[in-house]
C-alpha cells in the first residue's frame, strides 16, 4: 500500500501522509514532563523539541534516506557530521516558524475545507470513485498513523501555504524576468587590443644593484623551507588490554586505560624521558616519518603519503609544536595518538649565486609587466583624448593584436571574467583597461545590442527558474524576520548529543 501511495505522491493528501510516516510527531505536542535545559534541543517560540524528540526525528529521516537510496552500508554517521543534522534541525525550526505565525495571524482551516480535500483524494476511494472509510482507515492504520494526526497535520499544511501563498500573492515578477532575460542574451560592440605579458620584448639587461634588490625582496621565495622530524605513537585497544590485563568486552576499562597510557607518556617526554624506551615500557608503538615540510613534502619535493598521519596531524606537528614536544591525546579512529616533533630544521635563504637565474627571471617578469602596463596607459590617454582606436594602437605598437567592432555575450570564454564585466558595465565610447596575469587588454564600447525575445519556449523556461530563484530569496528574507519575530533558541551541546 505504501508503495502504491508513493506512486501517487503528487497528491497535497498523500505528501502529508507521506511526511508523516516519515517524519517524527513534534510538531503534535511536546513532552509534558519538563526534563530540564540540558535536554532541550530547540526552543522557537513557545515550542521545545527535547533531545529524545530529535534523536528521533533523526532516526526516521536516516531510515528513510537509506530506503531512498538502497544501501545498507550507508555511514549515517558520517552524514550527520557532513552537514545533514544540521539540515534536519534547520527544517524543524523553519516549520515551527510557520506554525507560530499561523497561530498568530488566526488562520484558521475549517472541518469542511479538509474534509473536501481528503474526500477527493484517490487514494481514498473506491473503485467507483466515492470516498471509502473504510479505505482511508485501513490507509491511515497500515502506516501506523492516527486519523487525529493526519488531519491535524493537513490542517496545519493548509494554514502553512496560506501563509505562505499570502507572502507571495503581490508578487509579480514577469516583467523583472523580461528584464533579466534581454540583460542576460545582450551582446555589445567594441574594439579591443591585447598584450600577452610574456610576448613583451626587453631589450636591456638588469644591473647587479636590480637584482640584488629583488633578491633581498623576495628572500622569503629563495629560502629552504623549514624541515620537522616527526614521529607519532599509537595506543590500541589491544595494546591497552596488555597493559593491564582487561578483557575484550571492557570497552569502559579500555577506552580510559588508552587515555591513561597517553597522558603518562605525555608527562615521562615533558620530564626528560627517553622516547624510545618510553615505547618500550607501555608496549605501544611508534611510526618515524621522513623530514617534512609545511606542505608535507619531503626533501627530495616529492608529497608524503601515510594512512593515519593526516593534515591534521601535520598541522598540530608545525603549528602547535616546538622541538621536543609532544601533543595532548589524540583520537585516531578507535586508537590513540600522540604527536611528537623530534628535531626542527630552521629555513635557511638560499644565496645569491645559487638563486641568481631565478632573480633574473623575476626582474625580467616585472620588466614586461611595466611595459605592458606602460602601453596600456599611453593607448587609454590617447582613446580619451578623442583619437581613433586603430591610430592609438599604431601608435604604441605597430604589431600589435586589434580587433575592431567584434561582439560578444556576457558568457564568453575567450576573455577574462574581469574584461566581460567591464565590458557589460562601462558606457558607451568610454575606454577601459583589463589586466590578468599574462594578458592585458584596452577596449571600448561602441554599441549594445539589447535581443528581441524570440525562443519563447526558452523564456518561458528562464521565467520559471527566475521565479522560482525570486520566491526562494522572499521566503528566506520571510524567514530571517519570523526569526528575529519569535526567537529560536538551539542548545549546541544538546543537538550535537544526537551523534554519540
Amino acid at each position: 500500500m505504501l508503495k502504491q501511495m508513493k506512486k501517487y505522491s503528487d497528491t497535497f493528501v498523500v505528501k502529508t501522509l507521506l511526511w508523516l510516516i516519515g517524519f517524527s510527531f513534534v510538531f503534535f505536542g511536546f513532552s509534558k514532563e519538563f526534563m530540564g535545559d540540558d535536554n532541550i534541543a530547540i526552543k522557537v517560540a513557545d515550542k521545545r523539541v527535547t533531545v529524545q524528540e530529535l534523536n528521533e526525528e533523526v532516526r526516521r529521516q536516516i531510515a528513510q534516506l537509506q530506503q531512498s537510496v538502497g544501501n545498507v552500508n550507508f555511514d549515517y554517521k558520517q552524514a550527520l557530521k557532513m552537514g545533514l543534522l544540521d539540515q534536519i534541525v534547520n527544517n524543524l525550526v523553519y516549520r515551527l516558524l510557520i506554525d507560530a505565525e499561523t497561530k498568530d495571524q488566526g488562520i484558521y482551516v475549517s472541518d469542511e475545507k479538509i474534509y473536501e480535500i481528503v474526500k477527493n483524494t484517490k487514494e481514498f476511494q473506491d473503485d467507483k470513485g466515492n470516498f471509502s472509510p473504510e479505505q482511508f482507515a485501513y490507509i491511515l492504520s497500515d502506516n501506523g498513523v492516527s486519523e487525529h494526526q493526519f488531519i491535524s497535520e493537513v490542517s496545519n499544511d493548509i494554514s502553512r501555504q496560506i501563509l505562505v501563498n499570502s507572502v507571495m500573492s503581490n508578487v509579480d515578477n514577469s516583467t523583472l524576468a523580461e528584464i533579466l532575460y534581454k540583460n542576460k542574451n545582450e551582446k555589445r560592440i567594441f574594439d579591443v587590443v591585447s598584450f600577452k605579458v610574456k610576448d613583451e620584448n626587453i631589450k636591456k639587461n638588469p644591473s647587479e644593484q636590480e637584482l640584488n634588490d629583488i633578491y633581498n625582496i623576495n628572500i622569503d621565495k629563495f629560502a629552504q623551507p623549514e624541515y620537522r622530524k616527526i614521529s607519532y605513537i599509537t595506543i590500541t585497544p589491544e595494546m591497552a588490554m596488555k597493559f593491564k590485563d582487561l578483557k575484550q568486552n571492557e570497552d569502559d576499562r579500555i577506552y580510559n586505560t588508552m587515555i591513561e597510557m597517553g597522558e603518562n607518556i605525555i608527562d615521562e617526554i615533558n620530564g626528560g624521558a627517553n622516547i624510545d624506551e618510553i615505547v618500550k615500557v607501555f608496549g605501544v608503538s611508534r611510526t618515524k616519518l621522513p623530514d617534512l615540510d609545511v606542505e608535507g613534502k619531503k626533501r627530495d619535493g616529492s608529497k608524503f603519503k601515510d594512512s593515519v598521519f593526516s593534515q591534521k596531524y601535520r598541522d598540530i606537528a608545525f603549528f602547535a609544536l616546538d622541538e621536543k614536544g609532544v601533543s595532548d591525546v589524540l583520537d585516531s579512529d578507535e586508537n590513540i595518538m600522540l604527536v611528537v616533533v623530534d628535531t626542527v630544521y630552521p629555513s635557511q635563504p638560499k644565496s645569491f649565486a645559487n638563486v641568481k637565474s631565478e632573480v633574473q627571471k623575476i626582474w625580467k617578469k616585472n620588466a614586461q609587466i611595466a611595459q605592458a602596463s606602460e602601453k596600456l596607459n599611453s593607448i587609454s590617454s590617447a582613446l580619451t583624448s578623442g583619437e581613433s582606436f586603430n591610430s592609438a594602437v599604431k601608435k604604441v605598437d605597430a604589431n600589435a593584436n586589434v580587433i575592431l567592432n567584434t561582439s560578444s555575450s556576457r558568457f564568453n570564454n575567450l576573455y577574462t571574467s574581469d574584461f566581460l564585466t567591464k565590458l557589460f558595465t562601462y558606457e558607451i565610447g568610454k575606454p577601459f583597461v583589463s589586466k590578468s596575469d599574462d594578458i592585458y587588454y584596452v577596449a571600448v564600447v561602441r554599441d549594445i545590442v539589447i535581443p528581441d525575445i524570440k525562443d519563447k519556449n526558452d523564456f518561458e523556461k528562464f521565467k520559471t527558474q527566475e521565479q522560482i530563484n525570486f520566491a526562494n530569496v522572499i521566503v528566506d528574507t520571510y524567514i530571517n524576520y519570523l526569526y528575529k519575530k519569535y526567537g529560536v533558541e538551539k542548545n549546541e551541546k544538546a543537538i550535537l548529543r544526537v551523534l554519540n
